[in-house]
Order: structure tokens, then C-alpha cells, then sequence
């Protein structure tokens, strides 16, 4: 089974691997010992996003988002982004590629188009609108949401879905995000994508810099 997907988190007591045959499994990190499994998409799942020390938010090829407990190892909660009229775009898929979690909020997109859900609701609750790009990063910072897509601009929202400002990189389209806020004197954004170069962003908005990563 090819690996599609990892995520690091829980303090480092474990670490959460996403591959293409429905199949999420746990990894102790010191023993490298199996923990458990959990079963239930149907298909590749693409992304898992830690959510606290207990719970887990993962997503795929199937079009939903599963919330599990990895203290019981059982699913929560399910949300299908594109059963919601706004977000859908039946053209595009169900398929979902983008995903990230803060809290009760949740992020999602790639067939459909990208929304914010909160857990406790069974509906989404807004549509980042990006104007016709397709989202290929999303990442939440404190109480906003940066997202990128197929196009230069990186895009910074509010929890309320309201666009707070646009920045344009140099880049032809983004294909991920890496944030640093641990500096908070000046917390900086990481922007990679095609041409294969990363643009830095001071303060999360400023372009200070542009560093080639691929070289002839």
C-alpha cells in the first residue's frame, strides 16, 4: 500500500499515516510499533490533519471528512463538502485534496470549492471564494485562514469568510503553504510552487525574498 499522506503531531508520541486504500494507521514514534488502524474511506485518503491530543480530521478521494478518537478508534463525526449546494461543483469532483483544522473549524476543499465548516454545525458555514482557482494549500493561523491555489495570489481570510487582503507572489500558481509563528517578534510565510522557487513572506504578508530551489 503506497503512503499518500503523513502528519506528525500528538507531541510527538505518534505519528498518523494516510495511504490509498481507505486506510488511516497509527504509529507509535518510539517503538515504531502499530498503535491502530482506522477504516472507513473509500478509496485514497489524501490528507490528515491532527486535531487536538485526542482527535484527528482526515479526507480523501471520497469526498468526506471523517473526524476520529484515537482513544476509542472510532469516527465522531463525517461532513460532505460537496453534498453542500454552495460549495459544490459536481464538474470538478467530489474528490477533496485540501484540508486543515483549528479547533472546531475546518477547512476543505478540491473538487469542491474550499469552505469552512464548524464541527458542531452539520452544514458548512462559508465559502472562501477565490475566485475560480483551485485551491492547493490551506492553512489556519490563530483566527485566520491563508489559502493558494492555481494562480500568484495568496489569499488571507477571517473566520467570518470575509477576505482581509490578497498578496501576489512571483510565482505562476502555489502548490503549498509553510507557516512559522514560533519567531512572534516576525512570523514569516513560505510559499513554494511553480516556477520551483520559494517566496518569502515577512509578517505573513510582506515579500522580502525569493530563493530558487531547482537548479540546473
Amino acid at each position: 500500500t503506497e503512503s499518500s499522506g503523513i502528519n506528525a503531531e500528538y507531541g510527538g508520541k505518534s505519528v498518523l499515516a494516510c495511504g490509498d486504500r481507505g486506510k488511516l494507521v497509527e504509529i507509535d514514534a518510539k517503538t515504531q510499533a502499530v498503535c491502530n488502524t482506522y477504516q472507513g474511506h473509500q478509496g485514497s485518503v489524501n490528507v490528515v490533519k491532527a486535531r487536538d491530543p485526542n482527535t484527528f480530521v482526515s479526507a480523501g478521494y471520497d469526498g468526506v471528512c471523517r473526524v476520529w478518537d484515537t482513544r476509542t478508534g472510532g469516527e465522531v463525526k463525517s461532513l460532505t463538502p460537496g453534498s453542500w449546494a454552495k460549495a459544490a461543483r459536481p464538474k470538478m469532483g467530489n474528490h477533496i485534496t485540501v484540508l486543515d483544522v483549528w479547533e472546531d473549524w475546518v477547512v476543505v476543499g478540491g473538487g469542491p470549492n474550499l469552505s469552512l465548516w464548524y464541527l458542531k454545525e452539520d452544514t458548512g458555514f462559508c465559502l472562501l471564494d477565490m475566485v475560480g482557482s483551485i485551491p492547493s494549500a490551506a492553512k489556519f493561523t490563530q483566527d485566520s485562514i491563508i489559502t493558494a491555489g492555481d494562480s500568484p495570489f495568496i489569499y488571507h481570510w477571517g473566520l467570518s469568510g470575509k477576505l482581509k487582503y490578497k498578496v501576489t507572489s512571483k510565482l505562476e500558481r502555489v502548490t503549498d503553504l509553510h507557516l512559522d509563528t514560533i519567531s512572534r517578534n516576525q512570523p514569516f510565510l513560505v510559499a513554494a510552487g511553480s516556477p520551483a522557487e520559494l517566496d518569502i513572506f515577512m509578517d505573513l504578508g510582506y515579500l522580502s525574498h525569493t530563493v530558487p530551489y531547482l537548479t540546473q
